[in-house]
């Protein structure tokens, strides 16, 4: 039996250190940067809530869950806009601010190689891999949901 060459239409999105690598089937739609209304006794990891398509939507930092210095958020700043993977109609979308537009891909094995599976402390990484050589990060977007869903100050806003 011969090797199946699966391509998958992929994204690598840029951030301040790395870059999230993702299916494009995640993502409903990159927009540009807006200030979010702040959360009263939310997470650091938390912007605030975005006015998305007339819902409000949690605006995370990826950075700010792996406690890594986030660059000055400017006008130049693009927020990815996530669909939810679960079935909670309180969290259809979640956004995530990146660092500029997404370079979209036709991934296969040949491309992608697993650089560690084992994350150790990195919170919502599923996996470290290299993309075109170029080091990228596989985010965990359910254990991303679950801690917006988990707290209490993002969670009476949904």
């Amino acid at each position: 039996m011969s090797d199946l060459n699966i391509s998958i239409r992929s994204l690598l999105i840029p951030m301040v250190q790395d870059k999230l690598f993702l299916p494009n089937a995640s993502l409903a739609e990159i927009v540009s940067y807006s200030d979010p209304i702040a959360v009263e006794d939310g997470p650091d990891w938390c912007l605030g809530m975005l006015d998305w398509r007339g819902m409000q939507v949690p605006l995370i930092s990826f950075e700010a869950m792996q406690e890594v210095p986030q660059a000055d958020i400017t006008r130049k700043n693009r927020i990815a806009v996530f669909n939810s993977l679960s079935n909670n109609k309180k969290l259809p979308f979640f956004a995530m601010l990146v660092q500029g537009l997404p370079h979209l891909m036709l991934a296969n094995q040949s491309l992608v190689s697993t650089l560690a599976e084992e994350t150790g402390d990195d919170v919502a990484v599923k996996a470290h891999v290299l993309v075109e050589a170029e080091p990228a990060v596989i985010p965990d977007l359910d254990a991303i949901e679950s801690m917006i869903v988990k707290d209490k100050a993002i969670s009476k806003l949904l």
